[in-house]
């Protein structure tokens, strides 16, 4: 499912399900430059398949079936926004090469190995966790880890050209 708007040279990106989910239900204001520059295509959004189940599971969390999200509207939006990644296409480090480092949070994981995998840019998230091995990952890895408000600066992203919510009917 390649993203329809990505334009070549756009950063190549991680979102961890918390970002996504910001994005796609609560319309966090620190992540609407993150959906528009995915919608324009100067983001290189990637998903596989053990993120993309994450999301669906937590699509399924009882404080979103009480807000009355619609799942498949989200999940299409982000099938819309961002290239799926197929295990094999991801790169199989060289035997020799320096493993990955261990999350505390063993369900982030797999989103750092994702990032590395498809060469990514920038792992968005907002987990403590991963947040915590930025440094480390930037130094041996070649990807940064920011939290989307530091993302969005570091990419120049911009809240200029990210719509303001139309307001609540009275």
């Amino acid at each position: 499912m390649p993203s329809s708007h990505a334009s070549r040279g756009a950063p190549r990106v991680i979102l961890d399900s918390n970002v996504w989910i910001d994005i796609l239900v609560f319309d966090d204001p620190d992540t609407r430059p993150i959906q528009a520059a995915l919608e324009s295509g100067a983001l290189h959004a990637l998903i596989d398949a053990r993120c993309l189940a994450e999301l669906t599971r937590v699509l399924d969390y009882p404080q979103f079936v009480a807000r009355n999200v619609d799942k498949e509207a989200a999940l299409a939006a982000v099938r819309r926004l961002a290239e799926f990644v197929a295990p094999e296409a991801a790169d199989a480090p060289p035997e020799n090469a320096r493993p990955l480092p261990n999350c505390k949070d063993r369900d982030d994981q797999k989103f750092l190995e994702l990032a590395h995998a498809a060469h990514a840019d920038w792992l968005v998230s907002k987990d403590r966790a991963v947040l915590k091995l930025a440094k480390r990952i930037a130094r041996d890895f070649g990807f940064r880890i920011a939290q989307p408000a530091p993302f969005v600066a570091a990419c120049e992203l911009g809240a200029a050209a990210v719509p303001e919510p139309a307001p609540e009917p009275a």
